[in-house]
């Protein structure tokens, strides 16, 4: 029995960090704010854009309600890039054509912008059992009510169950929910910070997906 993939969105099956360096800078520059690198911004992705815009914001001291604000003006301005350079990363479409066994999304996106990229990109044609965003559930990655909630979902135990992302709220969450995990190498985040979290294995491509795959069921 094929296992259940639980798969990140953002560097992990879609790379869409253009859109979000320039939401970013767009909202740094309405506060009156330098704009940052890329490689900074990137490195704040994989956390969630609460983090992010309270991150950039911390010499401030800002209360909450001014972080919330910034928070929504930053989804407002992303929603308008969002769907501009956001592509899928190659052989995505390949190997989720053939796979045999069940798809999930858990993203730390939230649940309404992740549907839209989802659709603009047609990735809706695949059959996710489910996609769960950072505001579907009462808690996000890394907690792992996300994936406990979507093995249910797919009848799935943790020994059948695969995480498959690039950031360490995905590494966190499999851990623990007693998943095993598969980092993504050309994701968001540093493949030595991942393996930290002990990873069953790096995919530095999806055209190895299958072959991971194998040896790993192969193993359990």
């Amino acid at each position: 029995m094929n296992p259940l993939l639980v798969f990140d969105l953002d560097g992990t099956l879609i790379d869409s960090a253009p859109d979000i360096i320039t939401a970013v800078n767009r909202t740094l520059a309405n506060h009156s704010k330098p704009t940052l690198s890329d490689a900074t911004i990137i490195s704040h992705i994989g956390e969630g854009i609460k983090k992010l815009i309270a991150d950039l914001f911390k010499g401030d001291n800002l209360e909450p309600g001014d972080i919330i604000g910034l928070e929504m003006e930053f989804l407002r301005t992303y929603e308008e890039e969002m769907l501009n350079k956001t592509r899928i990363y190659p052989g995505v479409e390949s190997f989720l054509t053939q796979y045999q066994g069940p798809i999930a999304i858990i993203t730390n996106k939230n649940e309404e912008p992740a549907k839209v990229i989802i659709d603009h990109l047609g990735l809706n044609r695949f059959p996710w059992v489910n996609i769960f965003g950072a505001d579907t559930l009462e808690e996000r990655k890394p907690s792992p009510l996300p994936l406990r909630t979507m093995m249910r979902l797919a009848g799935r135990l943790p020994g059948n169950t695969l995480m498959i992302g690039d950031g360490t709220p995905d590494m966190l969450s499999a851990q623990r929910a007693g998943v095993g995990s598969i980092a993504i190498g050309f994701g968001y985040t540093a493949t030595h910070i991942l393996e930290k979290y002990e990873p069953l294995a790096v995919l530095d491509h999806y055209q190895d997906l299958s072959a991971l795959l194998e040896k790993i069921t192969q193993k359990a």
